[in-house]
Order: C-alpha cells, then structure tokens, then sequence
C-alpha cells in the first residue's frame, strides 16, 4: 500500500512538474514581402493539439505551450511556418507571400487585407514603381501608374498644383480632387496661398517626401472609399509610410544631381521678320536690335536630392526615421523650390496587450514663384510677346521698358515672390487587445500649414514703377485635427466562415486664419516690407472654422475564401449644411466570388490559376461649398462718414442638401501561368444628383448667384490592367506593366437645363448631354483664298454669322489614358523605362489668338509667314490686317488642336555592385544610376507642351493653354547606399 501511494505522490508531483513547464510565448507576425506589415487573424496552433489562438490587429498573439513544442502558423495567402519553441518565451515570424493563392497584402480603409480577398476596386503603386521618379511630389510620381487615376501637370512651375481625377469629374463646383489620407489621417491639400499667379498655384501635397512612403493605395468604387463616406465621391488615395523592423539598425543614403531643360519651345519672329510683317524699317539697318527673349529668360537649370533614413528595433520598440534636402531651380528665370524635411516613426509593445506608437513629419519649403498665364507682369508670357526688336538694357545698364510689355528679364531678377510653407503632420495612437479576437484603437492626429508669402515689385520693374514700389504680405494658417476609434472583431468559425466587424466613430475639426496687406510707395529698392511703405492701399483678415463627425461599420465575411461579402455604412455630418439635411447616410456592398477555388474549376486542364468576379454598389457623398451657405451671412467694412457698417453678403438656402454619387462597378481578375500573367477589368457607371453650384439669380434680388442644388451628371467607363513576366531566369528577367482606361462624362440635367457658357480663356461650357468643359465657340471652315479671311460655319443657317451660331468645337477630355512601364535585369543591371500617354484630348491654344494674330504689338510666331498674301493663296493663316472686320481670331475650331500625347516619361538604367564587394567596403548594398524625367514627347500640339492647363486644377475652366509653363526635361544621376 506504502508503494502504490508514494507512486501516486511521484506520478502528481510529475504532472505538477510538467504542468509549471508550459511558458507563455507572445510575439508579432508580419508579411516579410510587404515591408513587415502587420498580419490580423494569422493562425497559431501548438503542433499536435487543439490548442490554438488568431492574431489580433497588430499582428501579436500569446499562446500556452511547453519548451518542446513546436509552433505552426498559417495565413490565407501566405506561405505556413513551423517553429520549434525551444524555451522561448517570444518568438516573431515573418510570413511569406504563397504567389499562386492571394497576393499581396494592400493597405485598405482602416486596416489591411489579402489582395484577392478584396471584392471592391483597388489600385496598388509599389516602393519601387515610386523610387524610379526623379520627381519628388506624391503626384508627380503616381502619374500613368494606376488605371483610373489621371494626374494632370497643369504646369512645369517647381512646386506647382497639380490635377488629380479618379474616374473622371464627379461636381460642378464641390471639388473633384481624392481625399488623400496619410498613415490613416486625412491631410490637408490644396492651394491655401492668397497671392495669385494666374493658375501657377501651391499645393500642400507637395510638402510630403515620396521616399518616405511605403506603398499608396488608391480605392476608386464605392465598396472600397465609402468607409470614407462624405469626402469619397472623388476616390481615396491611401499612402502608408516606412515603419521600423526588428532587426539591427540600418541605413540609406540617396543622392541625385540632375540638370533640366526644355524639350521644345516656340519659333518667334526675329528683328527682320518683324519689320518685314510690320512693313517698317529699323532706324539703323547696320546695328538692328535683335533680341531672343525666350533665351534671355529660359535656362538650363540644376536640381538636386539628398536623403537619408535609418531603420531598426528591437522586440519592443522600432523606430524609423528619415531626413531629405531637396533643391530644383526652375528653367525660368526667377522660379524654384526647395524643400527641407524630416519624419520619425516609433512602435512600441507596452506590454502584450497595449501598443502605441507615432508619426511625426515636419517640413519646410521655399517656394520663388514667377506671375504666368494672364498676367501682363509675367516672364514667360512676356518673353513670348515682346518684339525681338527691343533690347533687354538700355546703354547705361538700366532695364530697357520700351517695348509694349515689361521687360521680362527684370521681373525674373527684381521682382521677389516667396512662399515660406511651414508644414507639420503627425498622429498617436494606442491599440488595446481586449479580447484575442477583439481589439480597440484610438489614433489622434493633426496636419498644420503655416504658409507666409511676401512679394514686392521694386520700381526697377515696370509694375513697381507704377506705384514707386509694390509690397504684398499674406499668412494662412491652416489646422485640422482628426480623432479616428475602432473596435475591431476577428474570428473564424467552423473552420471555413471568416468574419472581420468594424465599428468606429470619428470627428475634425478644422480652422483657416488668413491675413493680407498690401503697400506702395517705398523709399527705394532696398525697402521691402511692409513697414517701410508710405501707403497702405489694401488689408484684410479672416477666419473659417467648420467640423465633421462620423459613426461607420464594416463587415467582412468570406467563405472558405472563396465567396466574398462587404458591407460598409458611414454617417456623415458636417458644419456646411443645415439642421435638417445636416447629416447624410453612405451605405455601399460588395460581393466577389473566386471561381479559380472551385472543385470544378480545378479539374479542368487551364493555365488560369486565379479567376474572379466581383460587383459592388454604393453612395458617397460631397460637401465641398463655401462654409456656411445656408445660412443669411453678413460682413462688415460697410462704413460711412467714418462710421462702421455691415452689409448682406448673401442669400440663405436652408434646402441646401449632400451632393450625391451613386456608384456601380464589375471587375473580373485573372492569373495565368502561376501569375506570371495578370489581368484586372473593371466596369463602371457612376451618377451624381443634386450637384452644389452657386447658380445666377435676378440682381433684382440684390445678388448675383445663390448655392444650390442644381442638377445631375454621370461617368462610365473601363479600366484594364495587364502585368506580364516575359522572362524569368538566373540571367535575365523582363517584366511588363500596361494599364489604360477610357472614361465618359455627361452632364444629364442643369437648373432649368441652361448651360454655363465662356468660362475661362477657352470659352468652356457645361451643357445638358455633353461633357463637362467642352469648348464651345465658332467653327471654322478655313481661310477663302479670294479674300484671306476665316470662313465660319452659319449653324443656324440665317445667312449671318452671329453667336446663335456657336457650337461644341472640341472637348478637353481625353478618350484614353495609361501607362505602359518594362523592366530588364541582366545580372547586375537593370534598366526601367516608363511610357505615359492621352488620347483624344483636345486644347485650345489661346496663344495663338496674340501670337497669330498680325495685329497689336504681340510678337508673332513663324507660322504668320505663311500668311494669306494675294488672292488665290492657299493655307490656314488668314491675311494680316490691324482692323479686321472679320474678327478672325474670335473663339473658334482655329485654335482647336489634338492633345494626344505619348511621353517618355521616365527611363532608369541602375548599376548595383557585386554583394561582395559591397560587404567589404562596409555596405550591404550600392547602387548608382542614371536616369531621364520627360525626355521625348510624341505630339501634334503645336505649343510648348501638351500636358498644360492655364487654370491650374480648375474643374470647368480646362484644357487650356494660355502662355503657361510647361513641362521640363531632366537628365540624373544618382547613389543608393545601404548599411
């Protein structure tokens, strides 16, 4: 009896001991393919038993196992790994990508997912795709690269404001630019500067370095923005900076130097081509002035790029941190910007179930602007109008200021435009596991402009001239503050049911201070502030507050990853509307069904190793007015005999409700050949109701326009994406991207259905059945070669040409736009080239109106020397004549031109030294390269550029080229170091 009790003593004293020997193991699982991002729901199960755990949104589990068990961890999409425990109580994974099951990992609205578990319409730019720019803005570097996404350089000015549509123009006057939100905080963007420049505007965007950002994602239908809600109508551009890792801490350094030029410029009359048009003769033949003033004021100009990033960590904390210089004269005399900026990034595990964490980014930019477009004070538009028979000096060194328009080269040097932009964007945020399953988050953030600008017009101008000196002196201060709180929910039942439910709740809040003065009269050319000017002609200051906030949900399902389900809901309020339309409701579904998963599908002897059909529905809405028009606004400065006074400024409408897109879209995915060949297609139809525009109103009622809700519009179109891996083995390697797309814009109905007419230079219109910005004018039918004159359609047909008989004469959006990028590696080489093109755009060239049209003192191009001459000529230039009583360079089909355009738009050949050699100077890798920015452009447009807009990212003024900047050619070269 004493045995079989000290047995059973031995046996429980055993068990206690085996039972004390489970430690618990925590750690965090990341893609390895994906710059370590964070992986929910990853399977973790102790070998051989039941018992398991998901990880939560952070990518961290714990678990219960004992020192020789063996942990297996599996992921849909990804590659299963098994590892021993061996008495470790953490133990990090990083799991890799399994090709031929579900891709990548894409950032998506507050959180991530498998690339082929997404049922809604996505567009990925990789790290790579945006290192091979020279350009250095989020913009400039995404063009051509995502299908849907058309990015419009309306002018080569450095820093300037550029377009961003995706999937065409959804509002007449309530903004069609994406929300662009960084590290899940929406940013400020936009031009804030309150000095104008004729369409060569600032853009906050700009302030933001490309290299720091990890990936961007741009969510194009509703299913995948409507997590957004108000401000998704125009797409969602979602851009995930560089995050530390958990391992030894590492360095890059990157160094570009680069020279710019101009690819094509105008052919302008010279001194005796002048005289000959003119009928005049030089007061002395042996000494003719003669001056090209397009290379007096044009150059070939240096810019330059420094960066350097450190990354690392430990189990705890990781950290990544960076700093960039960056420097471009522009090729026009009196233009640059420069940019200094910073970020650090921290994660830190407070213990296993808190983690917090930071991004930190400050930035501060210089911007030297020049006045362009239609300005009288501008260089460029100067340069090309004043005859070659002025000289830049008179004999004494002063600028000469005798030809009809100022001397451009004296406005490049003397006139001083700065804009000081002082930009700070971060966020905090902490995520708490509750549950294994369930995790809450908080992230609070801020984006704050601080923009200065100071401009003076010395009076060695002739614009300073006028007032004995100008001085303008204008600050923006612009801050928004985000609070985004998500409970997040993550489990699988039964094994085969996989469901993700999100619910949060947001707000922001955001301020503009904006404050003007401006001075003449200052004591000479070395006094230039404010303080120092006799008079103070102009002042002003204002403040705007207004604030959002939001309640949303998300749920995700998928079966056995195969049949897919979305559900997303989003209420909105914002500030901008009334009481009772104040709020709006944005509910959007999707569904996606993988057929390549299928028992059926799998029988069958296919190269399809991936297909799938998705389809999704929803609504997003639009508040982009001015603040406050609802309500009846009054404003002060109407003072009278020195008393003060306010004064109506305008009409209340408390009907004023969200301006509405209803969006449909169907896409099919397919990868052939192990994916060595994918195909995405999407379909879509999008239609906008109760469009925001401040519409004309009787002056009877003592204004001119009231906001309201006027009419409708709609965008259909397809997308089509190709990627191909033609080659792939140990010497050599060529992969293929092409993306196009078409889209089609038609505004269904107006207020009363009256269109908006001449707007802007080139006469754009907004009529019922057309599309949006259509030019709209005379149409020309050639040059009669028995009298010289333009011969003009008579539409109507009463025999007189009046303005009954204007018609559509071109229409600026193109039929087709892409993008086609290959990429070669022959062992230590690599050589990119990227190609960017429109189709079926049209401009008009409101240059040629002056500069064609052998009246006034604008100098003339060469083509007005095949002018009609005498009877019996024939050829496109009407006669030359001061009166013409015909009006031949009215608004017509004349100065109607095909925008289509193939560009060259980036070619990179990189050099990448042996890794051996690379070790034993102390780097674990080097590169060096050359590379070429806009080096060819395939065109008919006659003007500078066809990729030009004098209006900036105006949404009805369009496709118009008005003496603007355009676009310059860059040749680099540059270093990648990393240790």
């Amino acid at each position: 009896m004493k045995k079989i009790i000290l047995f059973l003593c031995i046996a429980l004293f055993s068990a206690a001991g085996l039972q004390a020997e489970r430690i618990m193991v925590r750690g965090v699982v990341t893609s390895a393919d994906e710059g370590n991002i964070s992986l929910p729901g990853v399977t973790v199960i102790v070998q051989g038993t039941t018992r398991g755990t998901i990880t939560d949104m952070e990518g961290r589990y714990e678990i219960e196992a004992l020192p020789n068990d063996t942990l297996t961890f599996s992921f849909v999409g990804m590659i299963p790994q098994s590892l021993p425990v061996d008495g470790r109580s953490v133990i990090n994974v990083g799991l890799r990508m399994d090709v031929a099951q579900l891709g990548e990992i894409v950032v998506t609205g507050y959180g991530t997912e498998s690339r082929r578990l997404i049922s809604g319409s996505v567009g990925v730019v990789s790290e790579e795709d945006l290192q091979e720019s020279t350009l250095r803005t989020i913009d400039g570097v995404l063009q051509g690269r995502s299908a849907g996404v058309q990015i419009t350089q309306s002018s080569g000015t450095p820093g300037a404001a550029n377009t961003i549509r995706i999937r065409g123009s959804s509002s007449l006057s309530a903004g069609n630019q994406p929300l662009v939100v960084v590290d899940g905080i929406p940013v400020t963007t936009g031009n804030f500067g309150q000095v104008g420049f004729s369409g060569q505007g600032i853009d906050a965007l700009t302030d933001i370095n490309p290299n720091d950002i990890e990936s961007i994602t741009v969510l194009k239908d509703a299913s995948a923005a409507a997590i957004y809600g108000a401000r998704a109508t125009n797409g969602v551009i979602l851009i995930t900076t560089k995050r530390g890792a958990k391992d030894v801490t590492r360095l890059s350094f990157n160094a570009t130097l680069g020279m710019q030029d101009l690819e094509n410029r105008l052919d302008m009359l010279n001194a005796e081509q002048w005289h000959e048009l003119k009928g005049t003769q030089p007061d002395d033949p042996q000494q003719m002035i003669d001056t090209d003033w397009l290379s007096e004021v044009l150059r070939t100009a240096p810019t330059m790029n420094y960066e350097m990033s450190a990354t690392g960590g430990d189990e705890n904390t990781q950290f990544f941190v960076s700093g960039n210089y960056y420097n471009q004269e522009g090729i026009l005399l009196g233009t640059s910007y420069e940019r200094l900026s910073g970020r650090v990034n921290l994660d830190h595990t407070v213990n296993e179930n808190l983690d917090i964490g930071m991004s930190f980014g400050v930035s501060y930019s210089l911007n030297h602007r020049v006045e362009g477009d239609q300005s009288l004070n501008a260089p460029l538009a100067n340069a090309i109008a004043n005859p070659a028979i002025y000289p830049v000096f008179n004999k004494d060194g002063s600028y000469n200021e005798e030809a009809p328009f100022a001397n451009p080269v004296a406005i490049g040097r003397e006139a001083i435009n700065e804009a000081h932009s002082y930009r700070t964007l971060g966020n905090m945020f902490a995520n708490y596991r509750i549950l294994d399953n369930l995790t809450f988050n908080t992230k609070w953030g801020f984006d704050y402009l601080s923009l200065r600008e100071h401009s003076y017009d010395p009076a060695t101008t002739r614009q300073g001239a006028r007032s004995n000196g100008i001085g303008l002196e204008a600050q923006s201060n612009v801050l928004n503050i985000v609070s985004n709180n998500t409970l997040r929910y993550l489990n699988t039942f039964a094994g085969n049911h996989n469901v993700e439910l999100l619910g949060g709740y947001s707000f922001e809040r955001f301020q503009r201070r904006n404050s003007f003065i401006r001075g003449v009269d200052f004591p000479n050319p070395y006094f230039q502030y404010i303080s120092e000017a006799a008079t103070i002609s102009n002042a002003s200051a204002n403040a705007t507050d207004r604030g959002m906030n939001s309640f949303f949900g998300q749920l995700r399902y998928n079966y056995r990853y195969r049949y897919i389900l979305s559900f997303t809901a989003r209420y909105d309020g914002s500030s901008r509307f009334g009481e009772e339309n104040r709020y709006g409701f944005f509910p959007a579904t999707s569904v996606a069904w993988r057929i390549s998963e299928e028992k059926f599908f799998r029988n069958w002897n296919t190269p399809i190793n991936e297909f799938r059909l998705r389809t999704g529905y929803g609504v997003t809405g639009n508040d982009g007015i001015p603040d406050f028009a609802y309500m009846s606004l009054y404003g002060g400065g109407a003072n009278y005999l020195g008393q003060p006074g306010i004064f109506p400024r305008g009409l209340a409408n408390p009907d004023l409700k969200w301006e509405t897109t209803y969006q449909y879209n169907a896409g099919l995915d397919m990868g052939l050949f192990d994916d060595r060949v994918e195909i995405n297609l999407d379909y879509y139809y999008n239609h906008t109701k109760d469009l925001l525009f401040s519409r004309p109103i009787s002056y009877t009622s003592g204004y001119g326009s009231i906001t309201s809700n006027i009419g409708e519009l709609e965008n259909r179109g397809v997308e089509l994406t190709l990627s191909t891996v033609n080659i792939e083995n140990q010497l050599f390697s060529w992969t293929t991207s092409f993306n196009i797309s078409r889209n089609r814009n038609k505004v269904l109905a107006l207020y009363n259905d009256q269109p908006l007419d001449n707007l802007g230079r080139g006469s754009n219109s907004v009529r019922v059945g057309e599309p949006m910005g259509i030019f709209y004018g005379y149409k020309s039918l050639g040059v009669d070669p028995s009298t010289g004159d333009i011969v003009f359609a008579d539409i109507n047909g009463d025999g007189q040409i009046t303005s009954e008989d204007r018609t559509k004469i071109g229409d600026p959006n193109p039929d087709f736009t892409g993008g086609l990028s290959n990429r070669l590696n022959v062992q230590n080489f690599e050589l990119s080239v990227f190609l960017q093109f429109s189709y079926g755009n049209d401009i008009f060239n409101g240059t040629r109106i002056y500069i064609e049209s052998m009246k006034g003192s604008d100098n003339q191009t060469t083509a007005v020397l095949d002018r009609w001459r005498q009877p019996g000529d024939e050829t496109d230039i009407p006669r030359a004549t001061e009166l013409d009583p015909n009006n031949n360079n009215r608004i017509s089909s004349r100065f109607i031109e095909d925008g289509s355009y193939l560009r060259v738009k980036n070619v990179t050949l990189t050099y990448r030294l042996d890794h051996g050699l690379a070790s034993r100077l102390g780097m674990s890798s080097a590169r060096v390269f050359v590379t070429g920015q806009n080096l060819l452009t395939f065109t008919r447009y006659s003007g500078m550029d066809p990729e030009v807009n004098y209006a900036g990212p105006s949404d009805l003024r369009v496709g118009t080229d008005f003496f603007t900047h355009p676009q310059v050619r860059t040749v680099s070269v540059g270093i990648n170091i990393e240790m």
